[in-house]
């Protein structure tokens, strides 16, 4: 189907009727929880992964990434037929209307987002699409990336001009864990109107299907900003916590405490401190975004709050839970180095798999350096090489000198201190995620938290 002929309020009942199908290049956190969303409301999908055992995972209705509710979600879309993996981009793009590409495009030594990917995505697209199809980027690139790069590459490798295509940026703002929740939530923003205003108009019908709130902006440029914008800004949240937190620390007094009195100003949204932040996009993201400023020439006093974003929140804060679990073996006079821990988290957050970038993973590998030994535990991370990962979590602390939380997962909520204080050797706990109840933790420890005052 020429989908560029639609009008914006036909494109949710032709896709749920199967006259359109959608194509998905990229099947990873971003791209499968999509592909399989859009499956199950009825649209023939295909999902494009070169891992050929992803491809027989999905094909099987299994899924190989955890986010909350796709296991079910996947298997039903395979069993309806709606949903294929294929590693074949070519075929599956010649067979679709509609091809979102959702493709990693990781950080370079310089600081910017390496396109190579949507290079090759959009070299392969291009190839073999059909006159009247809409290509839609969701990646996080960097602005200009769909007009000055994907757009060459589609007219060049496909033989057509923009028109006989269409073509618009729609960058995804998901939670990892939480991306099928976000895709039926979250408001979608289009870019751009002034680019190509058909290609804008469709791909805001795609995502009307949700019933999601969707705006259009005038250029893919500002919708591509305005990725690295949400980023930065949640980011620069998460490290003001961490500031605040410390200070609380010295004062004596409870961050959370403080936390919920700021935020009863309607103005405020004070974040939850933490070990710091990581994943596949605070990190890059942030960082992108401040060596483009440079690039630009933007005045380096201005960029020094960009730049300590991301020390604070990718070192700062690891450095500093790894020092409260130092210091609460101090009080048992156990030095650091003759001491045994047990991790609970390697995840970024919680209800994830992902260790991207993880903050778990620097505080393990601060503590591995320093101390005796350091087992882990984490109900969704099986692997990560040069860590000893246990089946439980009583196994990860069992007469271990000190437990360190570093992941806020569900099921570490529900552990009773009791049984915490239990396993341990020694009754020393560091809770970097606020988890465990306050009045619990210093009755029944010797505890630190992340901004909860000694007192």
């Amino acid at each position: 189907m020429n989908v560029l002929s639609l009008d914006r309020k036909d494109v949710p009942d032709a896709i749920k009727k199967g006259d359109v199908t959608i194509c998905v290049v990229g099947g990873g956190y971003v791209g499968l929880p999509f592909a399989a969303l859009y499956a199950d409301l009825g649209a023939k999908v295909f999902v494009c992964n070169r891992d050929q055992k992803k491809v027989d995972t999905t094909n099987a209705g299994k899924t190989y990434i955890y986010e909350v509710g796709l296991d079910n979600l996947v298997k039903s879309a395979v069993s309806k037929g709606n949903l294929v993996a294929t590693t074949n981009v070519e075929d599956a793009v010649a067979k679709s209307d509609i091809i979102f590409i959702t493709v990693g495009t990781p950080v370079t030594q310089e600081g910017f987002l390496d396109d190579s990917q949507i290079r090759a995505a959009a070299k392969s697209i291009g190839s073999s699409m059909k006159k009247g199809s809409l290509v839609v980027l969701r990646s996080t690139v960097n602005p200009g990336t769909t007009e000055n790069v994907l757009l060459p590459v589609l007219e060049n490798s496909s033989g057509m001009k923009l028109g006989e295509f269409g073509l618009a940026d729609a960058p995804e703002r998901l939670q990892e864990g939480k991306a099928l929740e976000g895709l039926k939530t979250e408001a979608t923003v289009i870019g751009g109107n002034k680019f190509h205003t058909k290609s804008a108009e469709i791909a805001a019908g795609v995502f009307d299907m949700l019933g999601v709130p969707v705006s259009i902006v005038s250029y893919p440029a500002t919708s591509e900003f305005s990725k690295f914008v949400w980023n930065y800004l949640l980011d620069s949240a998460i490290s003001d916590a961490q500031i605040i937190a410390q200070i609380c620390e010295k004062l004596g007094i409870d961050f959370m405490e403080v936390r919920n009195t700021a935020n009863t100003d309607p103005r405020i949204r004070m974040m939850v401190a933490g070990p710091g932040s990581g994943g596949s996009c605070f990190p890059k993201d942030v960082t992108a975004m401040f060596a483009m400023a440079k690039k630009l020439g933007i005045e380096q006093n201005s960029l020094k709050s960009v730049e300590l974003v991301r020390i604070i929140n990718g070192h700062v804060m690891a450095e500093h839970v790894a020092s409260l679990v130092e210091a609460v073996l101090k009080e048992k006079n156990i030095a650091l180095k003759d001491a045994s821990i047990g991790a609970l988290g390697l995840a970024f957050k919680g209800e994830t798999d992902d260790t991207r970038e993880s903050p778990a993973l620097r505080v393990i590998d601060i503590l591995k350096k320093k101390c005796g030994s350091v087992e882990a535990y984490d109900p969704f991370v099986k692997n990560v090489e040069g860590i000893s990962i246990t089946k439980t979590w009583q196994d990860a602390i069992k007469n271990k000198d000190c437990c360190v939380i570093l992941t806020d997962h569900k099921e570490f909520f529900r552990i009773p201190p009791e049984e915490l204080k239990k396993n341990l050797r020694n009754n020393c706990l560091v809770d970097s995620r606020h988890i465990i109840d306050i009045g619990a933790a210093r009755k029944l420890f010797i505890y630190r938290g992340v901004g909860r005052g000694a007192r």
